[in-house]
């Protein structure tokens, strides 16, 4: 799947979107495949880790979901582009081929450039929906269920936005919410799409995986918000919310500042326990997959275990953290260690928590809390399993 080089795999999509731009037919499943190595190199690094028949549908549906969050997120469309541009996309996909609402969208899109690639993916959603048309009706009425739900929720998101600021969400509640729309929803299509194409899932375990798959996307969702927040804020944009700030005595859109540090270390605080205590739940489902699908924890337990690193990387470097002009990542060495960690003990539930263990721990030392985690790990035989 993955098999080019990367000069090669940017001459190759070059080529199709330079066809797609001449109106001639492409190989969108090449093209999906292609495309998702642009947008997003983190999930095309762990969906590798899937094998067939969950690989394409994931990825598919990942994409469907980018472009959503291409039109709600992007800064050069204005607030009537965007919710037309979700709706008639939403139609698209679930209403089938329509040139004229095709047409109608990209008519919304004159400030995208084909140059990006993701406005590129965004510019052009047929591609995407004609591979997305290519699998059973049971899964396109999944990954419709969670695009129709994202769609709407990011709907709410741009009007709120639009009257009343881009910095900050009310409250926690609202966070979590916008957290669900964006990233739970993914919980939630990824679970039935294991639910229906594996064969060790059965109706009892779907229904204890589902009790956790929303605290999977959201705590993914909420580690990316907190390591990119003060860049975020001095851009304009933020979902930190006002009444946390207010608790700190602090203005919503002066927290990046360097004189609000003190109060900017707090928000972080709470956000980074926050973050911690789904991701113990996100551990928790990722567990619960069967060991007889080893790819699958792999894909699930990989983000996972990246994002518990992200937020020990953030608490060891507050500067960096609270830096707008910086970035807290993890270094390529310690992602290959983790990759190669996770790969030889994807099937050993002890191995995986113990992992986990060594990052949560420094956690609770920095915020001097207990975050408890519902395992009960058992120390001479590699297993754990949900109390």
């Amino acid at each position: 799947m993955f098999k080019d080089t990367r000069q090669e795999a940017t001459t190759r999509l070059i080529t199709m979107k330079q066809d797609a731009l001449a109106g001639k037919p492409i190989d969108t499943l090449l093209f999906t495949r292609m495309i998702l190595q642009k947008v997003s190199r983190t999930y095309a690094l762990t969906i590798r880790a899937l094998g067939q028949p969950f690989r394409e549908p994931v990825l598919v549906g990942y994409l469907l979901c980018r472009i959503a969050d291409t039109y709600e997120d992007s800064a050069t469309l204005p607030y009537e582009a965007k919710i037309k541009s979700l709706t008639l996309f939403l139609d698209l996909l679930r209403d089938g081929e329509d040139k004229n609402k095709l047409n109608e969208l990209k008519a919304q899109l004159t400030p995208f450039s084909p140059e990006d690639d993701e406005e590129f993916l965004a510019l052009f959603p047929e591609l995407t929906i004609a591979q997305y048309r290519t699998f059973d009706a049971e899964v396109q009425k999944i990954m419709l269920n969670t695009v129709s739900e994202m769609v709407e929720g990011m709907k709410s998101t741009v009007t709120k936005q639009h009257t009343q600021g881009t910095v900050g969400t009310d409250t926690e509640a609202e966070l979590e919410q916008y957290c669900y729309y964006v990233a739970g929803t993914v919980g939630n299509m990824l679970t039935d799409l294991f639910y229906h194409q594996s064969p060790w899932i059965g109706k009892k375990l779907h229904g204890e995986m589902a009790k956790l798959n929303k605290s999977f996307g959201q705590a993914l969702q909420l580690t990316n918000i907190i390591k990119d927040a003060m860049g975020d804020l001095k851009r304009g944009v933020s979902f930190i919310p006002k009444d946390l700030a207010h608790e700190y005595k602090v203005a919503p859109d002066k927290l990046y500042l360097p004189e609000n540090r003190e109060a900017a270390k707090k928000v972080m605080n709470h956000l980074i326990l926050k973050a911690t205590k789904n991701l113990n739940e996100a551990l928790d489902y990722c567990l619960m997959i069967p060991k007889q699908e080893p790819r699958m924890r792999l894909f699930t337990i990989m983000p996972v275990l990246f994002a518990i690193k992200t937020l020990g990387a953030a608490m060891d470097n507050y500067d960096m953290l609270l830096d707008p002009d910086s970035s807290v990542k993890i270094s390529r060495g310690e992602v290959k260690r983790i990759i190669n960690y996770i790969t030889i003990n994807c099937i050993w539930d002890y191995q995986l928590v113990k992992e986990y263990q060594k990052e949560l721990k420094k956690i609770e030392a920095q915020l001097g809390v207990e975050i408890p985690l519902n395992i009960m790990s058992i120390p001479f035989i590699p297993i754990a399993f949900t109390k």
